[in-house]
């Protein structure tokens, strides 16, 4: 019985290893253009694969010099789902958080995104 139990164990450890999925090799993706461009106050970033995936984005620093300095940012970005669909999300993001759009993305999470960008700021206590 002893000496059955190590092959049995042996047995269904291969059996599991045999069963784990395999994913196929993928090929690789060629860049079909890959830019990024500083700006004055920013930058400006531009993106396209072969597979059809792309983004776009815009980023502005706004309030400069004060307390407030931050960057603004304004995107999208496209890629072609499961069913071959080509999908786009477009968001923006700064000091307000990050609101995404689009047709994939819940319209009440945009609009719960959206009204806290209206939410009052909270102010950070100083250190003593």
């Amino acid at each position: 019985m002893c000496k059955i139990l190590p092959l049995f164990v042996l047995a269904v450890a291969v059996a599991c290893c045999h069963a784990l999925p395999v994913e196929p090799e993928r090929e690789p993706v060629a860049i079909l253009k890959s830019e990024i461009v500083k700006t004055e106050d920013g930058y400006i970033s531009t993106y396209e694969g072969a597979d059809g995936i792309s983004r776009n984005e815009e980023a502005v620093v706004v309030d400069k010099g004060t307390d407030e300095e931050a960057l603004e940012v304004k995107g999208s970005y496209k890629y072609i789902n499961e069913d071959g669909q080509e999908v786009e999300v477009f968001y923006t993001a700064g000091k307000n958080g990050f609101v995404p759009y689009g047709s994939i993305i819940n319209p009440e999470i945009t609009a719960v995104a959206e009204a806290a960008k209206d939410l009052p700021k909270v102010v950070k206590a100083e250190k003593p």
